[in-house]
């Protein structure tokens, strides 16, 4: 699947299905204070993009070390 395919605003199955964590996995990096998180009421999504991005980040900061 690519990026593209994906909606704008991700809900946590949709991260699931990208990464292959489990959902507590999921839930745990949403609580994370640099993860881009939108929280409309209780429901916790993210824009793409931002999604992304943030994944990317991660992966630099792994091979930089």
């Amino acid at each position: 699947m690519e990026r593209s395919d994906l909606p704008l605003i991700l809900q946590a199955k949709d991260i699931i299905q990208v990464t292959g964590l489990c959902k507590s996995t999921v839930y745990e990096l949403m609580k994370s204070p640099d993860f881009p998180l939108l929280k409309v009421n209780v429901r916790k999504l993210v824009y793409r993009d931002q999604f992304f991005a943030w994944l990317d980040s991660k992966q630099q900061a792994v091979v930089s070390k």
